[in-house]
């Protein structure tokens, strides 16, 4: 690989246009159409209207979250941005963010784990547009992105931590942990690893005493200790306190293989097809696995078989190997945790492909480790951008046809009073668009009386359960039209101003929707309709 590195200009400069290239395709259309980002634009909302604007209203039906919960991040930043621009620039700002921090975070950790071996850092370009990306999970984006950080900063410190880069330490800890609690906790493992495997190296090196080992163990364990204490109490606290009736489910181990044989955490859209390009990425993780292994068994074996000391740094740490097996340690707990922690939790999802997606990213660093020919790092480069190329080519077109969906919901906004209550029914066979409904309330102050968000707990807005009305579609007086949303027995009810629909519903299809087109059809008129959406404002109504 170092006769590659002749050129490290014109690497860098070939990653940058990849990175930007990658980008494009993510920030053409309006918004960026993922299943839960409406969601997370509304909300976002929610927060300038509790915390900026004062509205009453919005106090009414919500209050921020007084537990300090992870996901946070991704909503604060963009409720900042949205007091200064429309939630659709935000948005962009968010993706740019990711999508190119996301790159160079992980390039800059190679380099300072395997300086002369940046070009496995390409492999990397597809698993910024994975599963989690095209779900809208903005806050877990960031955590990784802050994972890539703060695991470099460590590394490039942890030798000359000071009270200035314990605080910068502390704060990129706290970031991480309010941005994800699962990617909190597998970055104190790689760390606590780093620091183990780290003081094991240093035992078996002649050059080290145990008493200056053991002393560096403390520092460095005291260090990250303090660093992340407020996180850590915070992680211990949002598991205690979660209530034990919540549904834990598990996946089977044969799925769980599965997951990793297809890579399944990059996998947004459809198994078959996306599966047969991330073969391709498998193929070449077992190539790179078996060639580093046997590679090193060899240098090892040849080492000792001729009594030779392995090189050490001014540490004593030995090199490669000391990264070679921190990385790894860090990778066979990720293992462990992936095949017995539950996927789901209550509404809290997806650990498993959480841990697999983070121990994908440990697999490439540990490549990097690797002695091997130079080839095998241009193969890794080319295959990373033919893949990923693939992968943007086959999404294309479905952004751009849901990306059509979301702009025509974000639209109907115009026809909507401001602090109004909007009554939102999806009625798409679509499993990916059934949050699209947001899109209506991402920008004006809009009360959404369905909102998953604020039900769950996991997020920074919930239901102000002390001051929340009930709300109806109909007149009382008419029972034949009337339908009462009753949610707490003895509260006033309000009267919804609107019924925002996004896809056809069939008024056939049981009570609920019999007695909603009943009602739709004559106390309410139709006041916007595009492809797959509609809204509805009730007669007596506040006009714009």
């Amino acid at each position: 690989m170092g006769n590659f590195k002749r050129w490290p200009r014109a690497e860098l400069l070939i990653f940058t246009i990849f990175t930007i290239v990658n980008l494009l395709p993510f920030v053409a259309t309006r918004f960026f159409p993922t299943m839960d980002g409406a969601s997370h634009l509304s909300n976002s909302n929610i927060i300038n209207q509790l915390v900026f604007h004062n509205n009453s209203l919005f106090h009414q039906f919500f209050q921020i979250n007084p537990e300090p919960v992870p996901n946070w991040t991704a909503h604060l930043f963009i409720s900042l941005l949205t007091l200064i621009m429309p939630a659709f620039l935000a948005e962009k700002i968010m993706i740019i963010l990711l999508l190119i921090g996301t790159p160079f975070a992980f390039r800059n950790l190679v380099q300072t784990i395997s300086p002369k071996r940046t070009l496995f850092s390409f492999l990397i370009f597809p698993f910024t547009h994975s599963m989690f990306f095209f779900f809208g999970f903005y806050n877990f984006c960031m955590a990784i992105l802050l994972f890539l950080i703060t695991l470099n900063y460590w590394l490039r410190h942890d030798e000359r931590l000071n009270i200035r880069r314990t605080i910068v330490l502390a704060i990129l800890v706290a970031l991480t942990y309010f941005s994800h609690i699962v990617i909190f906790g597998t970055l104190l493992i790689a760390i606590a690893m780093h620091i183990t495997v780290g003081s094991i190296m240093a035992i078996l090196c002649s050059q080290n005493e145990k008493k200056t080992v053991l002393q560096r163990f403390l520092k460095k364990t005291l260090a990250i200790t303090m660093a992340a204490l407020i996180p850590l109490f915070l992680f211990v606290w949002f598991f205690y306190s979660r209530p034990e009736i919540r549904e834990i489910k598990f996946i089977g181990k044969h799925e769980l293989i599965n997951i990793l044989t297809s890579i399944r955490p990059l996998i947004s859209m459809n198994p078959v097809i996306e599966g047969k390009m991330l073969n391709i990425l498998f193929y070449l993780f077992v190539l790179l696995g078996i060639t580093g292994v046997v590679t090193f068994i060899i240098r090892i074996f040849n080492k000792y078989s001729k009594k030779v000391i392995p090189e050490t740094n001014e540490e004593g740490q030995l090199l490669p190997h000391f990264n070679f097996w921190w990385i790894l340690a860090s990778m066979v707990i990720l293992l462990g945790l992936f095949f017995t922690l539950p996927d789901a939790y209550g509404t809290a999802s997806y650990t498993s492909y959480r841990l697999g997606f983070v121990f994908f990213i440990m697999t490439i660093l540990w490549f990097s480790t690797f002695r091997i020919p130079w080839y095998f790092g241009l193969l890794a480069a080319v295959t990373g951008l033919c893949v990923n190329t693939l992968l943007i080519k086959y999404h294309n077109p479905g952004i751009r046809d849901l990306a059509k969906l979301a702009a025509s919901c974000n639209k109907a906004a115009d026809f909507v009073a401001p602090n109004s209550l909007v009554l939102p029914i999806y009625c798409m066979d679509n499993w990916f668009t059934g949050h699209f409904v947001d899109y209506i309330a991402v920008d004006k102050p809009i009360v959404m009386v369905y909102n998953y968000e604020c039900a769950s707990g996991y997020f920074p807005v919930r239901w102000n359960e002390k001051t929340k009305p009930n709300y109806h579609l109909g007149n009382p007086a008419t029972p034949e039209k009337y339908i009462n949303f009753e949610l707490v027995k003895g509260k006033p009810s309000l009267m919804l101003d609107y019924v925002f629909i996004v896809g056809q519903y069939d008024p056939n299809k049981d009570w609920f929707f019999g007695m909603l087109h009943k009602i739709l059809t004559s106390d309410f008129e139709k006041v916007y309709e595009a492809e797959n959406c509609s809204l509805y404002r009730n007669k007596l109504a506040k006009k714009q």
